[in-house]
């Protein structure tokens, strides 16, 4: 208790009551995240990732875009698959550049050691610029808060990086395409700020990407002409990678997100398979009771499911806090001693499934997404079946659950 009273009468002096709030939560989230079982002999949910079709999904990426440094999208809990625990492995695999959604990931990996370059993709406060200065996270930025950054990095005596997000179509957030050569110049002219990239974010529209490309190109040729340098210039997502080739072609670098993680951004692409992906992520339990109902007995909520003859059935403690789609009842299965049982009720904690003649008993693994044996459920069957998409399947995992590479 001392020690962490001394951290925080230091951040109380130097960044706010605020900022020490926002530290003490992130060391506290490490902490439970170290304390969480690191094996699958366990029956609460957990998620499996593989390394090897991580480290395959990388070189094909790679391989796509003619060897382009690779800015990994990690956002979002790292798509669900473990914020720290994908950023390592990316790491250990060679990508020093990563994407996150939140200040908050951000932070959190530079706790946990990730030395790589972060880009904070999303919004900061003024009063949160001094700590992104500090622990050397580039920052997103469209509008004169850069200034506070610049204060920042004067007070600190080092230098803030940032991405210019230029706004070419989408219409969402960044500086309009119109007057972005104006504020190129303006931020290239504060002392404390390094113009570490510009970027856009593409429609997914095929005939408005390419007006969008020539947008931000155009751009940074002219700034290029006035002297100021625009750093790596990147606009090519999952999407475009797979679809766009001048997006990669004629820029500096690529933000994959999707497809890192074995997944592909539209069903199209996954049937067209122009880069070769593998899944990263396996979500598995284990049963936790075995019965028969008797004819006319019923399973969960609203008798939901009724027997209508001697049913044997398992229950799974997974349910959609967890990250499974609760639509999926009566139309999914789970993976039992390698045979596909069909999913007839999911609550917030619990899963019912019907055996059949497949043989089950406690402690017997359980696998939602993956395989077993020789069948397989992938995460875009279980989008197709709830009417959704693979991001959703895997973005909605709860970031409760133990993610573990093997």
């Amino acid at each position: 208790m001392l020690l962490q009273r001394r951290n925080f009468l230091t951040f109380l002096a130097a960044s706010g009551v605020a900022a020490t709030v926002r530290a003490e939560s992130a060391c506290q989230s490490a902490q439970v995240a170290s304390r969480r079982p690191r094996t699958t002999e366990r029956s609460d949910p957990w998620l499996e990732l593989s390394s090897a079709n991580l480290r395959w999904n990388v070189r094909q990426i790679q391989a796509r875009v003619g060897g382009k440094p690779v800015m990994a999208v990690i956002k979002a809990n790292g798509y669900g698959h473990g914020l720290v625990a994908i950023a390592r492995e990316l790491e250990n695999a060679g990508i020093s550049h990563f994407l996150v959604g939140k200040l908050d990931e951000a932070r959190e990996l530079r706790t946990a050691g990730i030395r790589g370059r972060i880009l904070n993709f999303g919004p900061f406060a003024d009063v949160d610029a001094d700590e992104i200065v500090r622990l050397d996270i580039s920052q997103n930025i469209y509008t004169d808060q850069v200034a506070a950054l610049d204060r920042a990095a004067s007070r600190l005596e080092r230098r803030a990086r940032v991405h210019i997000k230029v706004d070419t179509g989408l219409g969402r957030v960044g500086v309009h395409h119109e007057r972005a050569l104006e504020f190129l110049e303006r931020v290239a002219a504060l002392r404390a700020v390094e113009i570490e990239g510009v970027f856009t974010t593409f429609t997914e529209d095929a005939d408005f990407d390419p007006v969008q490309l020539a947008r931000i190109r155009g751009i940074c040729e002219q700034a290029s002409r006035r002297g100021i340098r625009t750093g790596l210039r990147h606009a090519a997502s999952s999407a475009a990678i797979v679809d766009f080739p001048p997006a990669y072609e004629h820029l500096d670098m690529v933000r994959p997100g999707i497809m890192l993680y074995g997944l592909y951004p539209s069903e199209r692409a996954e049937k067209e398979r122009v880069v070769d992906l593998r899944p990263v992520l396996s979500m598995k339990c284990r049963v936790v009771y075995v019965k028969t109902l008797r004819p006319g007995e019923s399973a969960s909520y609203h008798r939901v499911f009724t027997a209508t003859q001697s049913e044997r059935v398992a229950t799974l403690p997974t349910g959609y806090s967890d990250g499974l789609p609760r639509t999926l009842a009566g139309k999914g299965h789970v993976l039992i001693s390698g045979r596909k049982c069909p999913l007839v009720a999911i609550s917030a904690n619990a899963a019912i499934v019907r055996l059949g003649e497949t043989p089950a008993a406690i402690g017997d693994e359980a696998v939602f997404i993956g395989a077993q044996g020789a069948e397989t459920i992938s995460a875009s069957d279980v989008a197709r079946l709830t009417g959704t998409s693979v991001y959703s399947i895997a973005m909605g995992m709860s970031a409760l659950l133990p993610s573990m590479f093997v």
